[in-house]
């Protein structure tokens, strides 16, 4: 995976990470979406959201996923978001 500044990041992943630590969301994951690889966000019954995102090649997804990851990981303060 590329090394991203925070700044670099698209508005929804950041969006998504501050509703996984709100709680609104358990976490983030990738779903096949119609051909597609889709993140989503994962609600605590288990249902995922709207895709947020969606792209034709799973490592792209994934990284984008790990990224969200690393902004929701609870040791980085929320002024960075």
């Amino acid at each position: 995976m590329t090394t991203t500044k925070m700044t670099d990041t698209a508005l929804w992943q950041r969006n998504l990470a501050s509703l996984i630590r709100s709680g609104l969301f358990v976490r983030a994951e990738v779903a096949e979406y119609r051909g597609l690889y889709a993140v989503v966000g994962l609600y605590s019954d288990g249902s995922h959201s709207a895709p947020l995102a969606k792209y034709a090649d799973r490592r792209r997804a994934d990284d984008a996923l790990a990224l969200v990851h690393r902004m929701a990981d609870p040791g980085i303060p929320a002024e960075v978001n």
